[in-house]
């Protein structure tokens, strides 16, 4: 496999095959990631089959990525509770005014009130756009280092994967496996009870269940 040279190598060599527009960028990142390099790509030795280290590695690098940005989102949401609050409540508000209004056959006033509670909506859409960006503010990071230790060191399939071929670069396993495993977290964290009710406190009636 390719991909346990990387895993295995003890001192870290710039990839040959990195991007040059990343360039400038990773002179900023490079000496934090060679800091936290050895931390990092542990785990990737722990077994000795190189794939399944090369996995294990990697869903480990997600679990903190995963950790961080829901204590980053948590953080800003609890930050921003009163406009979050503010904009549930105009929500509701202006639906049941809205409702009022279509009952009694106002339809100059449901139109107002309604564009009210899209403007809310709007507001409020915007909001979570924004604390889900915080969420996934670990990633940069991740890729990066991903990028200084597995860009010359695809994931070598055992078997011949139809359009994919046997080999997987690290950003495309990288991505299927963060996917996967955010589904899995948001399932497994919507079982805790504590979970739920610190997201109930940040944001009353929340969906969370």
């Amino acid at each position: 496999m390719l991909a346990s040279s990387a895993c295995r190598d003890g001192v870290y060599a710039p990839s040959r095959q990195a991007d040059p527009c990343c360039g400038y960028c990773m002179d900023y990142l490079t000496p934090f990631l060679v800091r936290v390099d050895p931390w990092l790509i542990a785990p990737y030795r722990w077994l000795d089959s190189a794939t399944a280290g090369y996995l294990l590695g990697t869903l480990i690098l997600i679990g903190h990525c995963l950790l961080l940005g829901d204590l980053g989102a948590t953080v800003v949401s609890y930050l921003n509770r009163r406009h979050l609050r503010r904009f549930q409540q105009d929500m509701e508000n202006h639906h049941e005014l809205s409702e009022a209004a279509l009952r009694q056959g106002d339809k100059e006033s449901y139109k107002a009130v309604n564009k009210q509670a899209l403007d809310a909506f709007g507001s409020s859409f915007s909001l979570g756009a924004a604390i889900f960006s915080v969420s996934i503010w670990p990633l940069p990071f991740a890729l990066a280092w991903l990028q200084m230790r597995f860009a010359d060191a695809p994931l070598e399939l055992p078997w011949q994967v139809p359009m994919i071929g046997s080999e997987i670069p690290y950003l495309t396993s990288f991505v299927l496996l963060y996917i996967g495993c955010r589904i899995c977290y948001g399932m497994l964290m919507r079982r805790l009870l504590w979970y739920r009710r610190l997201k109930a406190h940040i944001i009353p009636e929340s969906d969370i269940r």
